[in-house]
């Protein structure tokens, strides 16, 4: 996307890289999830499935676009107590 000659930066992940970028105006926006999240997402449902329980086929993790109006709110990537 481009804006008034320059070009807007979106990425993924939310890293703590990314979120820098973001306060200090070299990226626009990024998508952010958590990886300690979606790994105890896939572990609770492997844990399911080998005590024979239902789990879905597909799951999703909750992401959402981060700012830097709201990158103060964002959720960690990979927070330290996992």
């Amino acid at each position: 996307m481009f804006d008034a000659g320059r070009v807007r930066i979106v990425t993924v992940n939310g890293t703590d890289e990314a979120l820098e970028a973001l306060t200090d105006g070299r990226f626009s926006a990024t998508v952010s999830n958590s990886a300690g999240n979606t790994g105890e997402l896939a572990v609770r449902n492997t844990i399911a499935l080998l005590r024979d329980r239902r789990a879905k086929k597909i799951d999703h993790t909750s992401i959402r676009l981060v700012t830097k109006g709201n990158a103060d709110t964002a959720p960690l990537y990979c927070p330290a107590d996992y």
